[in-house]
């Protein structure tokens, strides 16, 4: 019947060729997202951050005569935080250049978000222990611990201790 728009095959079954475009497209559709599914940059699932790009983005914003990035964040989260690496998804830390300089910056991305409050204690510790430690000789430390920031953010916690820790912050608002 070519007014229907069905079609007798040799063997006698009836094709609807309305359904035979809807599940070729569907088939198709399916491949497609299928095939594009695993092929996200570094394999990150939808909306996550890797921190150490974000980081990367931010160095230039980094004065490199006060703080570095560590080379072995795992040991200097457990010096300067007393937290394990082993106990979040990702960490980087810029540590101070000097030992008369207190400028830091820490990024951590929790594996649970419950673990904010672990780290905001430790990020109060450490600032307590610097400012006891340069509190009788270093003034302008001081001042600059004074004003640290601790942003958090989904699951990533900013922490910075600079001269330019606001656009530091600006600059992680920006990436995340």
């Amino acid at each position: 019947d070519w007014y229907t728009g069905e079609k007798i095959m040799n063997d006698g079954v009836k094709i609807n060729k309305r359904r035979l475009k809807s599940a070729a497209l569907l088939i198709m559709l399916a491949l497609l997202l299928a095939s594009a599914g695993g092929c996200s940059k570094d394999s990150q699932k939808n909306g996550e951050i890797d921190i150490q790009e974000l980081a990367s983005g931010m160095q230039d914003l980094i004065d490199s005569d006060k703080m570095i990035r560590s080379e072995n964040p795992s040991r200097s989260l457990k010096r300067f935080f007393g937290l394990n690496t082993a106990d979040y998804e990702d960490v980087v830390i810029y540590s101070p250049a000097s030992s008369m300089d207190v400028s830091e910056m820490m990024i951590i991305k929790l594996s649970d978000k419950a673990q904010i409050e672990s780290v905001e204690a430790a990020i109060e510790s450490r600032i307590s222990a610097q400012t006891e430690s340069f509190g009788g000789y270093a003034p302008e430390q001081c001042a600059l611990l004074e004003d640290y920031i601790v942003r958090i953010s989904d699951d990533i916690v900013f922490y910075a201790v600079a001269d330019n820790s606001e656009e530091l912050r600006n600059a992680f608002l920006d990436g995340h």
